[in-house]
């Protein structure tokens, strides 16, 4: 008897969430997300779900009446509950069970799906009142009916805490856009059966479960509001202090739970640091971006993290925020400030965890890191004015009985064997722009280190 594999794929979520920097917006906008399979569920019949999660839906039908029903009645019914939203959808025929052929045949057709334009249900023209802050139709009080649903989703919903961006924002008004995904899901799921010993449906079940409980036991009472959270991607907001430690139990929970419930999985993060006020879909745009270069880096094989602070007003792609912030050339060189990714555990790189303890011990009164600015300064100007003042660093950190040059040499050779405070730069790269520009947006570290 013939099956149908029904497939959805929502499109549009990053810029529905992300529309409005209001927090409580982003939170209602969040939770009509993630209604989104709890209302396929509940509206239709499906003999077995695959894979229901972050607005992706794999469903078996027995029944070609209600595979129909689906596909008439879903996508309108979604861009009713979420105005902004588009959903491509697609079905094949199948035989007895599904197969890892039929999973690529309808992802290719709903990649094809999704090339086909479609017309947003709350399209503006030129005689309508717009709402100012998303240039979409104002229905009432000037808001759209986007903002409107994401009011009333946020107003029903029963846990608000962190939904205040002032409060979620650290002292110096800094906040963190954390997205996080998973390696290798590629390879694995087509041999899913042979390594984990795992049908798709129970895998994606258990991979989300996992997801939810790392995230839950990283965030403990750390400031941090989940956006994002279903299969193996993560988008959070996070106060700007408590980032670098949430990110690393993250991480290392993320590989624990995986590895309970079928086999380790490693995953990359990016890290956007910006101002509270700052645009969210850009700091995502950056977050996103940093994560896939973690993965490139990493080979899609280690738990790794990227992160950059936003500075200017203006956004810019990574890679020239790599030209115009990141690259220094002086009169004999070209070095580049970006040192990481930073990995979890990994030998021979530079870890996450020695990044944090190298940081610490330099937001110590006494430390150099004030001098190391006025080096950095330097650097872009004169390689040999900027090694002679490194020079007097060192001699002064020998002079220095409030603070012990030895153990800053001990957490630079940590980071790097190779580096030290009189050789920060290896392989034309130095971390120190790394650590003074999280000295500078941050107030101290959240979570156990030892700097000794």
């Amino acid at each position: 008897m013939s099956k149908y594999l029904y497939g959805a794929s929502v499109q549009g979520i990053q810029d529905f969430i992300f529309k409005t920097n209001k927090l409580q917006e982003i939170v209602g906008a969040s939770e009509i997300v993630k209604n989104i399979s709890t209302l396929f569920q509940e509206k239709y019949k499906a003999d077995e779900i695959i894979l229901n999660a972050a607005g992706n839906i794999k469903a078996i039908f027995n029944s070609k009446e209600e595979c129909e029903r689906v596909v008439l009645e879903f996508s309108k019914m979604i861009q009713q509950y979420a105005y902004g939203i588009t959903i491509s959808q697609a079905v094949i025929k199948i035989g007895d069970a599904v197969a890892q052929d039929d999973i690529n045949k309808l992802e290719k057709n709903l990649r094809i799906q999704r090339n086909k334009p479609s017309i947003a249900l709350d399209m503006s023209l030129n005689i309508m009142k717009l709402n100012p802050s998303t240039a979409k139709p104002a229905i009432s009080n000037d808001k759209d009916i986007a903002t409107s649903q994401k009011i009333e989703a946020y107003q029903k919903i029963e846990n608000k805490t962190n939904s205040d961006l002032h409060k979620l924002s650290n002292s110096k008004n800094k906040i963190a856009v954390i997205h996080i995904d998973g390696n290798g899901l590629g390879k694995l799921i087509p041999n899913l059966k042979k390594e984990c010993n795992l049908t798709l449906s129970e895998f994606s079940k258990k991979l989300d479960e996992a997801t939810k409980k790392a995230f839950e036991d990283a965030k403990g009472d750390k400031k941090i509001r989940d956006i994002i959270l279903g299969g193996d991607d993560v988008t959070v907001i996070c106060d700007a202090d408590d980032v670098l430690a949430f990110t690393k139990e993250f991480l290392e929970n993320f590989e624990q739970e995986t590895k309970k419930s079928f086999k380790r999985l490693t995953a990359c993060a990016g890290i956007a640091y910006s101002n509270e006020k700052y645009p969210f879909h850009y700091a995502v745009s950056l977050a996103e971006t940093l994560c896939g270069v973690a993965k490139t880096q990493s080979n899609r094989e280690s738990s790794c993290l990227m992160f950059h602070n936003i500075q200017s007003s203006n956004f810019q792609s990574w890679e020239k925020f790599i030209g115009h912030e990141l690259t220094i050339k002086n009169d004999k060189r070209t070095i580049r400030c970006d040192f990481g990714p930073y990995y979890l555990n990994e030998t021979e790189k530079s870890l996450i965890k020695d990044f944090i303890v190298l940081l610490e011990s330099m937001r110590i009164k006494e430390s150099p890191s004030s001098k190391l600015r006025t080096w950095l300064s330097e650097l872009y100007k004169s390689d040999t004015n900027a090694k002679n003042i490194l020079d007097r660093i060192d001699k002064m950190a020998d002079e220095n009985k409030n603070y012990s040059k030895e153990r800053l040499n001990k957490n630079f050779k940590a980071l790097d064997s190779r580096l030290e405070l009189n050789n920060l730069i290896i392989d034309n790269k130095t971390p120190i722009y790394d650590i003074l520009q999280v000295l500078s947006i941050t107030t101290a570290f959240k979570g156990e280190h030892n700097d000794s």
